[in-house]
């Protein structure tokens, strides 16, 4: 992982004119808490932050992070700092709109012109509230002398997992076996947790009980829930990757598992396929009574083996002849299914004009393909077909 340098974080307090802010202390988690911030379904933390003692001359860093908890966007109107030797960082061109649910960062940043205390004040606007929300900002100038300070917070976070590597053991084909792992900041100051990987995530899946990004006070734990899901009787190995804006750039916790004997009896995924017009290798489409220039159909993918199907991609290839008409088609995306579990794609056809479709299997032309993880049909290909003999007449 690449190292990331330490930030000072400061999150956005988001207000309504003079009155108090919605203040939530997280605390459920032990050994410290956290200062949250709600305000109209965005959600901040903490409400200030501190850049400790700086050197004359130079710049210490701080980041805010904004998460639109709500299912409507919000829009950010502007950002600006007041006070001697804060400066907002730059990255952010205002207005800046939030989408539901998503999240956005930004910066700001400490350059002390002197020896001793500077107070500033970070405003936000928010469209449709009065006034603006107000984040303070404290920080100290020092010489190099006497304390050699290079503009980095003189405290630091750190993170470690209990336990350091997580084994599964034997764990039958077909089957989730869950672990809990412990994540806990064992420094002296914030950390943010900004994304939780797996190396291998259709083996390995990753759900922690808090959503990222993070802000992980000092002696504060959270727990992730790990699966484990084989689908051969294989040794399998893989990497949870905690990114997280300390040192090194977070940390890196290793997985192990085996596939076991299991009550299967096919022991593999097996893809079925069946189409709304009838069969299993063709789909033909025609607008409703013949009439029109749209027809829509579906074909209906089903795990009809007794370990799980990734469905990893499907593509579709007009031909290079027709002018007169197109295929395309609709999908939600990877998928596994599970044993008797099935995925729908959808396919249209859209005429310009009278037009006769036929698929051409030998130089791939008007052909759906669906690819999985059946190792006998990796690659499962529909031909299509339509007629629409009474469109633009």
């Amino acid at each position: 992982m690449k190292n990331v340098p330490y930030k000072v974080l400061a999150l956005l307090a988001l207000g309504c004119g003079a009155q108090p802010l919605n203040q939530k202390t997280d605390d459920d988690t032990g050994g410290g808490a956290s200062t949250v911030v709600t305000f109209g379904g965005v959600e901040v933390q903490p409400a200030s932050f501190e850049f400790g003692d700086v050197e004359i001359g130079s710049t210490a860093t701080g980041t805010w992070v904004v998460d639109n908890d709500s299912a409507d966007a919000v829009t950010i109107t502007t950002a600006f700092v007041d006070g001697t030797g804060y400066f907002l960082g730059d990255g952010l061109s205002f207005p800046v709109e939030l989408a539901g649910g998503g999240i956005t960062t930004g910066g700001v940043t400490f350059t002390p012109p002197a020896e001793g205390a500077f107070s500033g004040k970070l405003s936000i606007g928010i469209e449709g509230e009065a006034g603006y929300a107000e984040v303070v900002l404290r920080g100290r100038g020092v010489t190099g002398e006497t304390g050699g300070d290079t503009g980095t917070p003189s405290g630091s976070g750190a993170l470690s997992t209990f336990p350091e590597a997580v084994d599964f053991g034997s764990v039958a084909l077909a089957e989730t076996s869950w672990q809990t792992l412990q994540v806990r900041n064992t420094g002296d100051a914030d950390v943010l947790i900004t994304r939780l990987t797996s190396s291998n995530t259709f083996v390995f899946q990753v759900e922690p009980a808090f959503s990222v990004p993070y802000l992980l006070g000092p002696g504060q734990a959270q727990n992730v829930n790990l699966g484990f899901s084989p689908y051969e009787l294989l040794e399998y190995d893989a990497i949870l990757d905690i990114d997280a804006d300390i040192e090194g750039g977070g940390i890196l916790v290793p997985l192990s598992g085996s596939g076991g004997d299991s009550s299967c009896t096919i022991c593999a995924p097996i893809i079925s396929v069946s189409t709304s017009s009838g069969g299993s290798d063709g789909l033909s489409l025609s607008p409703p009574s013949g009439m029109g220039c749209t027809a829509n159909g579906a074909v209906i993918v089903n795990n009809t083996g007794d370990m799980p199907l990734i469905v990893s991609e499907v593509t579709l290839n007009n031909d290079s002849i027709s002018t007169c008409g197109e295929f395309s088609h609709s999908w939600a995306g990877e998928a596994t299914l599970s044993p008797g579990e099935s995925t729908t794609i959808g396919v249209d056809y859209i005429a310009s004009s009278a037009c006769m479709e036929s698929s051409y299997p030998g130089t791939d032309q008007n052909m759906l393909h669906i690819i999985s993880n059946d190792a006998d049909t990796p690659d499962k290909a529909i031909a299509l077909d339509a007629t629409a003999l009474y469109c633009g007449g």
